[in-house]
């Protein structure tokens, strides 16, 4: 038989790597003394209690395949450690009639007999169960002996003998203005663009992540504020994971905290750390929805793609990542309300006068494609560049998180940042895609459109209605250069 040998072990400790190696001894020799063959060797250093993991994942890939017939494995728990998968592995051996043996010989379908197979995935899961409860039990111990136990200290702190310490550059220095322009009334994301003014690094790139952002954002102003190791004390146990079998987080209440009182040194005095939580209570108030203007989610930065946002003191719209990010992150690609609404009335005019000639119409827009088209092919094939480095990025956040390299918190902002610029990314793709095909699928729509013209100029402006009509969106670039999308035709420059 050709066999597909699983190896595992839970963490790359110099001993788990020997093992390793002892158990590929130990089944090269069961392998020879019965004559079969060795397809591969499938090893993980991973937890048996989840499906991710990459030499499984092949394993299971190559089953399918039915490139062997056999697995061998120490043990079941080896495959997997709670019953969920234990029947997938199962399944998968009925259904594309492959063998399992473990050596310990609890399983070997070889014979026939799986009438076990249930009884030790359940013992197994119970067995993991355990061993977590054990482990909680350990950190449990370590945090209320004022033992830091998290995975990266809280930002402007180092760990020493399990201890917190302050750390001796300008994050602290940070924190310290964080909790000062908060006090003079400054909001979360005004904070985290003074911050990038002035070079502060973020809590990512001060702990060396590998997903770091290159700005502050105000979730993680935030976070700062409300964060008690700043006053000296170390509170912990804050959250669990909900199974063995998963890497979701259950909130604990703040009554089951294990908080130890002045346990390192402090950065914030504990008068201005309460006086900023009486603040951010204060300010937690149901604010009603922001006034819409006319141009509301039909404007956007024809360089990033972001939505613009509307600027009283301007009385116009700004990039919206510009705005929360300034120039590091994009221009503003202002524009005036006033012009915008000009321009597009303008153009509706023209188009009125110029209706009694449709083939001059169609002439004129089958010229402006051609136009846009090479810079249409250049956005695209950039569009793509980004989401494909977007969708690795995540693939190698769920190695990271695997590995214990960031944090669950981490992985959940960043990832689901990811996931929303993907799809902004895949939808302004498939926008620049469709306008050729548009083009040729809605010619007939001329004809309505002198009447609808005639109809809209009678009024001499502009309503939401009369815009997402005819409007489907509007980019603006530098100097007021306006790209508008019509739902009748391809992207017209104006």
């Amino acid at each position: 038989m050709r066999c597909a040998i699983y190896v595992r072990v839970s963490t790359d400790k110099e001993e788990q790597k020997s093992s390793i190696g002892n158990q590929q001894d130990l089944f090269k020799d069961y392998v020879v003394k019965r004559g079969w063959d060795i397809y591969e060797f499938y090893v993980d250093v991973e937890t048996g209690t989840t499906d991710n993991r990459a030499a499984y994942k092949r394993l299971i890939s190559d089953a399918e395949s039915r490139k062997f017939d056999c697995i061998l494995a120490k043990e079941l728990s080896r495959l997997a450690r709670n019953g969920e998968l234990s029947y997938i592995i199962k399944r998968l051996l009925d259904q594309f009639n492959i063998h399992l043996i473990t050596l310990d010989g609890a399983i070997d379908t070889t014979t026939g007999d799986t009438s076990r197979f249930g009884l030790f995935a359940w013992l197994y899961e119970q067995e993991s169960a355990r061993t977590s409860i054990r482990i909680k039990s350990t950190f449990k111990t370590k945090a209320e002996r004022g033992e830091f136990t998290g995975s990266n200290p809280p930002y402007g702190y180092l760990v020493d003998n399990k201890k917190l310490i302050v750390r001796g550059d300008s994050s602290v220095d940070a924190i310290k203005l964080i909790f000062q322009l908060y006090l003079q009334g400054k909001g979360h994301e005004a904070i985290a663009k003074e911050l990038d003014n002035r070079g502060y690094p973020t809590p990512a790139t001060l702990a060396e992540k590998l997903n770091r952002g290159l700005y502050w954002q105000g979730s993680s102003v935030k976070l700062i504020l409300k964060n008690p190791h700043y006053v000296g004390d170390l509170v912990q146990g804050r959250s669990r994971v909900h199974s063995v079998t998963t890497k979701i987080r259950d909130e604990i209440p703040m009554e089951e905290w294990i908080i130890k009182k002045d346990a390192h040194e402090s950065i914030i005095t504990r008068d201005n750390f309460e006086a900023v939580q009486r603040l951010m209570e204060s300010r937690r108030v149901v604010r009603p929805k922001c006034k819409k203007h006319l141009f509301t989610n039909l404007i956007f930065c024809s360089k990033c793609g972001t939505s613009l946002w509307y600027m009283g003191n301007r009385n116009g719209y700004i990039c919206g990542r510009y705005r929360k990010h300034s120039i590091k992150a994009c221009k503003s690609h202002s524009i005036k309300e006033e012009y915008l609404k000009k321009l597009i009335l303008d153009e509706f005019r023209e188009m009125a006068a110029a209706s009694i000639n449709k083939e001059q119409i169609l002439k004129n827009m089958e010229a402006t494609m051609l136009k846009n088209e090479h810079g249409n092919k250049q956005k695209i094939k950039n569009f793509e560049y980004e989401m494909d480095k977007l969708k690795s990025e995540n693939v190698k956040l769920v190695k990271y998180l695997m590995d214990n390299k960031i944090t669950d918190e981490d992985f959940q902002e960043t990832s689901n940042s990811n996931r929303i610029r993907i799809k902004q990314i895949q939808q302004l793709a498939d926008e620049q895609n469709a306008t050729r095909e548009q083009f040729h699928k809605q010619k007939d729509l001329i004809n309505k459109l002198s009447v609808e013209l005639e109809r809209i100029l009678s009024f001499n402006d502009l309503d939401e209605e009369i815009l997402h009509r005819l409007i489907d969106k509007i980019e603006v670039k530098e100097k007021q250069e306006v790209i508008i999308h019509y739902r009748f035709t391809n992207p017209f420059i104006a």
